[in-house]
């Protein structure tokens, strides 16, 4: 990724940062959706400038287990402050160029920093949807 670009997607992962910080205090309040906008947005921005960056694809599963349904409200100060941490390791690893990171593209690290958000209670698919079985039984009867 060119200097440049690297720096923005950098301001904006260090502002998801300070946004998952911002949040913590005021978890199950009000005032929190002010963060939780400002966290969805930034989030969104990243996606939009940097879509195919490791921290991108696991900054939106967080973003999708806070969107759904406003579940933002639902979670926990040491919850988000694990999210943190998750993405912090993750951007100091992209930083350093860490060989650890450098195949993520192939989801290794990517999914294993997903599933440490699972771990931490959010939920990362929140667009499930539930099949009919009789519709199946249904279509096999034809």
């Amino acid at each position: 990724m060119p200097e440049l670009q690297q720096k923005f997607s950098v301001q904006l992962a260090n502002q998801i940062l300070l946004d998952l910080d911002k949040i913590q205090p005021y978890c199950g309040e009000p005032i929190a959706a002010i963060y939780a906008d400002n966290l969805l947005r930034n989030m969104q921005a990243l996606r939009d400038g940097f879509p195919y960056e490791p921290l991108t694809e696991v900054a939106m599963a967080l973003h999708d287990a806070i969107a759904f349904q406003n579940r933002w409200i639902d979670y926990a100060a040491n919850q988000y402050k694990g999210a943190r941490d998750i993405l912090t390791t993750l951007l100091n690893s992209q930083l350093n160029n860490d060989d650890s990171v450098a195949d993520a593209a192939a989801g290794e690290y990517v999914e294993q920093a997903i599933l440490a958000l699972e771990d931490l209670g959010f939920d990362t698919l929140p667009f499930g949807v539930e099949l009919n079985s009789r519709i199946h039984r249904e279509e096999d009867e034809e």
